[in-house]
């Protein structure tokens, strides 16, 4: 591990945690939000330390790939919830057609409904932890709201602002053999709207090198519950796109980066060394942030919850002890 603060005891954090399944003593429950209803999990309600609130990526993920930190839950609360749209949390039954839900997916509607899920635990001070698109989603939350409460960000493999984050993923593709003809392949597809059996491939390549490196990091992640899904509808791709690396949606263009000036509260970036949420875009963002600081895990890529949980969950317990448990 790489960081520019104070060593991390890797040790410290252990995830105990059987493949295929959530860790026991979970509570779980559904919270009214515009548009239908959230799934949640929360661990550790009556643990001392200040809680944590997990934010999933995509748009559209799901919070099955954080069930490795589950072991945070014996130093204090941890809640994963899903996004509407995401599994297991239901857009409401009066919503039938596309045109209808894709008014629920917009940046401004996900940050009231984080801020709904906020005041649904009531917590006194508490921790963000976004992950990809999560990050965008704390940051867009901490601006707007202002929350009293907050007294960190983990902003982990950060994503920010659309045109970093594309022009990583170039940068990164033209690292790899036959790069250079890869990202041809892919701007070939962008511009038509057909994607072939090479653009599959090229996001094949792509998620073995920056998304996930570590053999079998993802073996035994627990299924979410299912979701009710309108035709027609998908949250990654109307918001984001067909790829990581290629942003079609309504995503295109954003720059949430402005907003860094309005947040006082520390902000840690937390990047695999390979992270398609780059280490050089962690650095970029850190100039514009008030109170920032940086740590690179390494060996591993954007999937680092997985890839590397002990050393995860210990930077996460460390900075929340060091910001909020006081």
């Amino acid at each position: 591990m790489k960081s520019d603060e104070k060593d991390i005891d890797l040790q410290s954090a252990e995830t105990g945690q059987a493949a295929g399944k959530w860790a026991e003593g979970m509570t779980t429950g559904f919270i009214p939000v515009d548009g239908g209803k959230v799934f949640y999990r929360m661990y550790g309600a009556d643990r001392p330390g200040t809680p944590v609130i997990f934010i999933h990526g995509g748009p559209g993920c799901g919070c099955d790939y954080y069930y490795k930190q589950t072991p945070i839950g014996k130093d204090r609360p941890v809640v994963f919830y899903n996004q509407l749209g995401s599994a297991g949390s239901d857009i409401a039954e009066e919503y039938t057609r596309a045109d209808q839900v894709k008014k629920l997916f917009t940046v401004e509607r996900f940050v009231e409904e984080l801020d709904t899920v906020v005041k649904f635990f009531g917590f006194d001070n508490f921790v963000l932890c976004g992950h990809s698109w999560g990050t965008m989603l704390a940051l867009e939350y901490a601006a707007a709201k202002h929350p009293g409460g907050l007294k960190g960000i983990i902003m982990a493999g950060p994503y920010l602002k659309t045109e970093t984050w594309i022009e990583d993923a170039e940068r990164l593709i033209r690292t790899l053999p036959d790069g250079d003809h890869m990202w041809s392949v892919i701007q070939e597809c962008d511009a038509s709207g057909i994607y072939t059996e090479e653009h599959s491939r090229i996001m094949e390549v792509y998620a073995r090198n920056f998304y996930s490196r570590v053999p079998g990091a993802m073996d035994g992640t627990p299924e979410e519950p299912p979701t009710r899904v309108v035709d027609g509808v998908d949250v990654y791709t109307y918001m984001w796109g067909p790829a990581d690396f290629s942003c079609t949606g309504i995503l295109k263009g954003r720059d949430s980066t402005p907003l860094l000036k309005e947040v006082q509260v520390p902000i840690m970036y937390l990047c695999g060394e390979y992270d398609n949420g780059s280490p050089e875009a962690a650095v970029y963002y850190r100039s514009m942030t008030i109170n920032g600081e940086i740590c690179v895990l390494p060996g591993c890529a954007h999937d680092m919850t997985r890839e590397r949980p002990e050393e995860f969950n210990a930077v996460v317990n460390a900075f929340a002890s060091r910001v909020g448990d006081r």
